[in-house]
Order: C-alpha cells, then structure tokens, then sequence
C-alpha cells in the first residue's frame, strides 16, 4: 500500500511539469540577409595581422579567429508582452576573445546582470572599452592570456572598442527576456520552450536594421517566421 501511495504522489509531481512542458510554444524560421552583408574586410584585416607576426608571436597568441558566416551576427529574441518574466543573469561568466584583431564573436547575447571576461589571444596588446550612454566603461591595455571580467549592468546594445585598432568593434546585446537565440549560418533558427501570450519578436544584426513583430504564441503551437532584413 505504501509503495502504490508513493508512486502516485511521484507521479501526481510529474504530470504538471509534463504538461507545462507540452504547453511550450516553439518559434522557427528563416532569415534573409541582404547581398554584400560579410565578413569580407575583417577577414582581410586579420589576415594582414598574420602575416605581420613571426612565427614565435603565432606560438604565442594560440589562437586563430573562427570565422562566423553573416547569419551568425543575428540574435533573436522573444519579449513578453502579455506577462512578465523574472530575468536572471546567465548562471556562467560568458567569454569574449580578442583574436587577430576582432572581437570573437562579434555579437555576444546575454542577460542583464551578466558577467563577461575578455580574453586577449594576440601576441599584442589590446583594450576594451565602451562609449555607450549607461555602460560607458575602460578596462585598460592587457597583454596577451590576460581575463578581465566586467557585469553587464544596463539592457540595450553595449558597443565594444579597442583604443588601440579602431577596426575592431563588437556588440555585447544585453537582453531583458531569457528567450534568445542566435541564428545558424545558413540563416535558420528555433526558439524554443517559450510560454503561451504575445511577445515582441525582435532581430538584431549589427549591420542591418532592427526587425520587430508581434506575435501570439498558443499553447504547444510551433510557429513559422521568416524575416527579411535590410540595410
């Protein structure tokens, strides 16, 4: 009798997560980039900086650049607005990387509240700072292998610098919404366990205009939006 009663309140705790899970809508789709949208000069750039270093600096910095097809700037997000939503910082520090000359990646999505470390790869120095009203900040000049941590404080897109190479720019998008993805390389994505009401869907590429539509999610609906974005 009470192994039957134990096995029923385990199963009576089961069955609501069950169906919450079973509740969960899903948002999928395709994104277009305009021709020209690339990686093109920052790939020329960083080659430029690899053949400037003699093999002992290559050694040193340890790192190669992984190069992101344009699709892979693009972050989408889905922001409730038919109820609200407890927004936490990622439970893990997220990385940046200063490698041959760029920030690695070059959009770096998190939470508000968010810890991320930037990470010097090249033989050289660099610095990071930002000029944006609300996160304005300066790490200084490190040198290579150094990690320097700095919490996201604000929402909005953070706009990244080094004061050494003005080429280099990257964009730490601070989100108030735990739903976000970044897009695959051949522009699909899948924005899962989101929970039925209405959000304000947005797209973002750093090279491109701001995408937002509204969208009413039903319970367990799988729902398709393809976006076109433009310059």
């Amino acid at each position: 009798m009470r192994k039957w009663i134990f096995w029923f309140c385990a199963l009576c705790a089961v069955l609501p997560l069950q169906a919450a899970a079973d509740a969960q809508a899903v948002l999928y789709g395709q994104l277009v980039l305009p021709a020209g949208v690339g990686t093109q000069e920052r790939a020329f750039r960083a080659a430029l900086y690899r053949n400037r270093q003699t093999p002992a600096e290559r050694k040193e910095g340890g790192r190669e650049k992984k190069d992101q097809a344009p699709a892979e700037n693009a972050i989408i997000s889905a922001h409730p607005t038919s109820f609200s939503v407890d927004v936490q910082p990622l439970s893990e520090s997220v990385e940046i990387e200063q490698v041959e000359v760029s920030f690695g990646p070059r959009v770096t999505p998190v939470t508000v509240g968010t810890t991320v470390e930037f990470i010097n790869h090249d033989a050289i120095y660099h610095n990071v700072f930002s000029l944006t009203p609300g996160a304005r900040f300066n790490i200084g000049r490190h040198p290579t292998g150094d990690i320097v941590a700095k919490e996201v404080e604000v929402a909005g897109n953070v706009d990244l610098f080094c004061d050494i190479h003005p080429q280099m720019h990257g964009v730490i998008l601070s989100l108030d919404t735990p739903y976000f993805t970044r897009a695959n390389a051949d522009g699909s994505y899948r924005l899962e366990g989101l929970p039925p009401g209405t959000y304000q869907v947005r797209v973002f590429h750093p090279d491109l205009q701001p995408t937002l539509v509204e969208v009413d999610l039903q319970p367990g609906q799988e729902l398709v939006r393809n976006f076109n974005l433009v310059k």
